[in-house]
């Protein structure tokens, strides 16, 4: 058995967010050879989920690794078998320094984006993830005001800059200060920067999945297009780049596709290398 990891956005969706004809009947031969499919995204689950549902991956053999590897979801299970927090006290910190510094930031509880503000940075994010929101005075108050519902600490916060990538960069810099060993960054968008927990990575969900399934590391395939996937394409017995990919993950790849993401890459990632 082997199993595939796949990015979502730029690597397994088209530009115009669907799963080619093409790709689609190799990921079914996959699974039908006995394989794993495993979809690793930043998205939260909700927004996987209701993608899974539409090309019918919700299904034995196929699993989502939601919000960079904070949560893993087994779809024919229907529940999650792994799920990494972090404390609401660091998020805020995050949202605070994020909301001075004049961007966007929220996290999530359960189906729910969370944010301190209705920016248009939200109502962007929502409408494409396909979620509703909240806006509330003070996420610490927000979590604590739950009785009868046992609400956990959230798995992600996001930052999302309405200026030029270099105000990320100088962000994540300055946090660094205070969160470095203790939360992971990664950038899944040049617009869009990520704090999880220190193992809320696309490459620690590779090597959980293949002890969880006993399956050697070699036996693993990773494909990606931004700088998110580099930990799993690193993990990965064989990493791909797909040629749309920026330069970063090429580099640290051990195969780029001939054909991009408009172009069904992941079908040749397939025949390669699972099928092959």
């Amino acid at each position: 058995m082997k199993i595939l990891f796949t990015d979502l956005d730029g690597t397994l969706l088209t530009d115009d967010k669907r799963i080619s004809d093409t790709d689609m009947r190799s990921i079914r031969s996959m699974i039908d050879a006995g394989h794993k499919f495993v979809i690793c995204t930043g998205r939260p689950l909700t927004s996987a989920k209701k993608l899974a549902e539409q090309y019918g991956f919700l299904e034995p053999g196929f699993l989502l690794v939601s919000f960079n590897g904070g949560l893993i979801y087994d779809c024919g299970a229907q529940k999650p078998i792994l799920t990494r927090y972090i404390p609401v006290s660091e998020v805020k910190a995050i949202m605070d320094a994020a909301h001075a510094n004049g961007m966007h930031a929220h996290t999530y509880s359960g189906d729910l984006v969370v944010s301190e503000y209705e920016t248009e940075q939200l109502k962007t994010y929502c409408r494409l993830m396909k979620m509703d929101y909240v806006v509330v005075k003070d996420i610490r108050e927000y979590y604590g005001e739950f009785v009868n519902v046992v609400v956990k600490p959230p798995i992600k916060v996001n930052i999302i800059t309405p200026f030029e990538h270099s105000s990320l960069v100088d962000f994540r810099a300055e946090m660094r200060k205070t969160t470095a060993g203790k939360l992971f960054d990664v950038f899944s968008k040049p617009e869009m920067l990520e704090f999880s927990h220190m193992q809320s990575n696309k490459g620690d969900a590779v090597r959980f999945m293949a002890d969880y399934y006993k399956v050697g590391i070699e036996d693993t395939i990773a494909v990606g297009d931004e700088e998110n996937d580099c930990p799993m394409i690193k993990a990965a017995g064989v990493g791909v780049a797909m040629a749309n990919a920026s330069q970063i993950v090429k580099d640290c790849a051990d195969y780029i596709t001939v054909s991009d993401n408009n172009h069904s890459g992941i079908t040749e990632v397939i025949e390669k290398f699972v099928l092959g």
